[in-house]
Formats: structure tokens, C-alpha cells, sequence
């Protein structure tokens, strides 16, 4: 039996074309054009005049992206790990509270709570040490991506709100599908591990990012620069304030307690 041996029902896809990798990626000149910022071309290669990436497509895109970007902090992760003998976390800690420690010796918290760390990471785990840096490695490699999706659903979900309210009547799938392209540029962040540079390319993938979020939202939405500027920043600085009135709320109960 074949895809033409039998119905295909209006609406579904058949088994094959699930396994098609144009069914869960975009084309390679779509991200290209992304990166360029050149969106119009990324959403709309064919210029027929509406999107033709799927959600579908924008989710794919994502995972592999993130999965590109993990690459190199899993290899640091696996190294690490491995050296100390310990699951990733507590060894990237104990790094981290060693080099703390050791650019201010004047300060006995820091070498004391280092020691400590120390003492963790080198404790013999319930499982071998190379099975644990590897899963430990591993589990914060496939993270990655598993972030990037939760960030991009529940993100876009306070920005396209937002912009039903400032009066923009686009489909969530083709907004969540044009805001997929934002991955893109986040792919520098994989170079964090790196000396000097990491951190350059982390803010640049940032920026970049914003960017490209921001041209996808005005093409979605057909708003006004300024209601989209407002329709991005609105969700973080409502966050960061409702954290600062939890914070402050919590101090006062403790200090009246």
C-alpha cells in the first residue's frame, strides 16, 4: 500500500510527508534571509503575498537551531564534568566558586563556601562519574532547546495579546510561525563557553534577536513601530515589576514576622 492507494482525508498529512524534512523546516534560504534581516523574503520567498511557513515548520527550525547552538556548551559541559567526576551542575559550580575564590583570597566566605563546593563535586556519586557527566552533560544539551520553545511560546503568547489589544487581527500560528526566525541569531549563544569572545557574541545574538523579532511582529501585525516597540517591552518590564513588588512584599512580611 502507497500515499495513493487509499483516501486522504481534507486536512491531514499523509505518513510520508510527515517524514519530509520540508514538513518541519523551513528552506535553508529562508534562514538565510533571516539572518540578513531581510524577513520579507524569509516569510514570503514566492512573493505571493502571505506566509508560507507553518508553526510546524518554525517549531523544527527551533529545536535543530537549539540543538546546534548546545553543541559546543555540552562538549565544555562533558569535559568539565568529566575531569571533576561529577553531574555537570556541580562541577561547573565547584569551577565557578574555585575562580571566585580565587580572584579575592582576603574573602573567607568565598573560600570557605569554595572548599565546600569542592567537597560536593568530588564526593562519589550513586551512579559512575562518566555515566553521570554524560547524562548530566546531556540533559542540559537537549535543555537548550526545550527552553528556546518554552521561552517562544509563553513570550509571544504576552506580545500577540498585546497586540490584539492595540488593534492587530493576525492567525497565532502565523505569528508564532514568522517570530520562529528569532532562533536564528540566538545560535551565537552556543559560543558562550568561549574566552573574551562568548560573551561578545552573546549580546550580539541578543540584539540580533531583537531585531529580527521586532520585523516580525510589525509584518504580522501591521502595527505602528511604536505599538510594536510597546508590545515587546510591555512583558518584561511587567515581570521585572511584578518581581520587585513580590520581593518587596516578602521582605516586609519577613521583617514584621
Amino acid at each position: 500500500m502507497n500515499s495513493h492507494s487509499h483516501v486522504v482525508l481534507p486536512g491531514q498529512t499523509s505518513r510520508e510527508e510527515w517524514t519530509q524534512r520540508s514538513n518541519w523546516l523551513p528552506d535553508f534560504n529562508q534562514i538565510w534571509n533571516a539572518a540578513r534581516l531581510n524577513l520579507v523574503d524569509a516569510l514570503d520567498p514566492y512573493e505571493r503575498g502571505y506566509i508560507t511557513v507553518s508553526m510546524r515548520q518554525g517549531l523544527g527550525m527551533i529545536v535543530v537551531l537549539g540543538l546546534l547552538a548546545g553543541l559546543l556548551p555540552f562538549l565544555a559541559n562533558l569535559w568539565l564534568s568529566l575531569r571533576v567526576g561529577a553531574a555537570a551542575p556541580i562541577a561547573a559550580a565547584a569551577a565557578s566558586l574555585a575562580e571566585f575564590a580565587a580572584g579575592d583570597p582576603s574573602n573567607a566566605t568565598a573560600r570557605y563556601v569554595s572548599a565546600n563546593a569542592s567537597l560536593i563535586a568530588g564526593l562519589e556519586p550513586r551512579m559512575p562519574g562518566f555515566l553521570a557527566a554524560l547524562l548530566s552533560s546531556l540533559g542540559l544539551w537537549l535543555n537548550t532547546p526545550l527552553s528556546w520553545l518554552s521561552s517562544w511560546i509563553l513570550y509571544g503568547a504576552f506580545v500577540v495579546a498585546l497586540a490584539r489589544l492595540f488593534g492587530a487581527t493576525n492567525r497565532l500560528q502565523t505569528f508564532f510561525a514568522a517570530t520562529s526566525f528569532t532562533a536564528v541569531p540566538m545560535v551565537l549563544t552556543g559560543l558562550a563557553p568561549l574566552p573574551l569572545l562568548g560573551p561578545l557574541a552573546v549580546v550580539v545574538a541578543w540584539i540580533w534577536a531583537a531585531i529580527v523579532y521586532y520585523q516580525a511582529v510589525r509584518y504580522v501585525t501591521r502595527l505602528d513601530p511604536v505599538r510594536t516597540l510597546l508590545c515587546m517591552a510591555l512583558p518584561p518590564m511587567v515581570a521585572v515589576a511584578a518581581a520587585m513588588v513580590l520581593a518587596l512584599f516578602v521582605a516586609l512580611v519577613a521583617r514584621i514576622g
